[in-house]
């Protein structure tokens, strides 16, 4: 999986997954990724699937994992670009209820760029 790191505007990080995103090296990436995002104070980000091509239990696992981590630092996590089989996992999973999905990260991204969220949100 290859994963392009891209500032939409200050504060506001879009982060391009293209490949799978499964158990093993792939979710290890997002995790290391996410891990970078923290300890350089991003706390807004927004996951571009649009070209992911697969999405296991463990990937699923990784999304909802850099969720939480991102609301204790008192930020958020939008998704972009979902497809029909991703949103059918989220929707399996019952996740859709709060991973919030956007067709394109331009629209996820704007979604984040009022005050930062309450922790309630």
């Amino acid at each position: 999986m290859e994963i392009v790191k891209k500032v939409f505007t200050p504060g506001i990080i879009v982060l391009e997954l293209t490949g799978p995103l499964q158990i093993g090296v792939e979710c290890k990436q997002l995790e290391l990724a996410f891990d970078q995002l923290l300890r350089d104070g991003h706390t807004r980000v927004v996951l571009d699937l649009t070209k992911l091509t697969k999405l296991d239990s463990a990937g699923l696992g990784k999304l909802v994992n850099c969720f939480s981590r991102l609301k204790t630092a008192g930020g958020t996590l939008r998704l972009a670009g979902t497809t029909r089989m991703i949103d059918g996992v989220l929707k399996l999973a019952h996740a859709d209820r709060f991973l919030k999905s956007y067709p394109t990260s331009r629209e996820a991204a704007e979604s984040l760029s009022g005050p930062s969220p309450s922790p309630a949100s």
